[in-house]
């Protein structure tokens, strides 16, 4: 950078640029339902174009499908999600944007050249931990419903305190031909592993989306 303001800690690391915005908490909080259809409302709407990056970390094994991220662009409400039918659900999530809000009453704010608030010192911030990219296969099953249900696991403990990144799992998957799958996310304690599984029609058995972990760092 030509201009402005940086920070870096003492490996060196830039914390804080007055060009690039970092990965702030905009809201969080902690849920409990039932597997029949979980909805969270943010405090307050997101005002950010593209959608908050939601991260959850569930209490107990359980499943995670049918995600979505509600609201408009600039207008994000909250989210929501289906688990298992007639078990309950409970667990902590925060909502993060690179992007900051105006929170602080005194303090240290960092404005980028076109006067976005990247910074705010009583806004927390939120940091990368983790990401899944490569799956083993487990199998397939078919379902009652006559679709099938595939599985795959990766190396990736629970017992981190990280939380898992909702967006991606909101996605559906597409299948060999024309027909999608929907993404389901499977916290498995037990075994101390996620599972993931898509359910459809004609689904390849490898799988690339990936896995994201996060965790609150203030």
């Amino acid at each position: 950078m030509s201009y402005g303001v940086q920070f870096s800690n003492n490996n060196d690391v830039v914390i804080i640029d007055s060009e690039f915005s970092r990965l702030v908490v905009l809201d969080r909080g902690v849920w409990n339902g039932n597997g029949s259809g979980v909805f969270v409302q943010f405090a307050s709407t997101i005002t950010s174009e593209e959608p908050p990056l939601v991260f959850v970390r569930l209490n107990q094994s359980n499943t995670l499908c049918f995600c979505v991220i509600t609201g408009s662009s600039g207008n994000w409400t909250g989210f929501s999600f289906s688990g298992i039918a007639g078990s309950g659900t409970s667990g902590s999530w925060f909502a993060a944007a690179f992007k900051s809000n105006p929170t602080a009453s005194y303090g240290f704010r960092v404005w980028d050249g076109s006067s976005k608030l990247l910074f705010d010192s009583g806004t927390p911030a939120a940091q990368f931990t983790r990401t899944i990219t490569g799956w083993s296969y487990l199998g397939a099953e078919q379902t009652g419903q006559g679709v099938y249900r595939l599985s795959w696991t990766a190396y990736s403990p629970l017992n981190t305190g990280d939380y898992m990144l909702l967006n991606n799992i909101a996605m559906d998957v597409a299948g060999g031909t024309t027909r999608q799958g929907n993404m389901y996310a499977v916290w498995d304690y037990a075994n101390d592993r996620l599972v993931m599984q898509v359910i459809g029609v004609d689904i390849q058995n490898t799988l690339y989306t990936p896995v994201v972990f996060a965790k609150p760092i203030s």
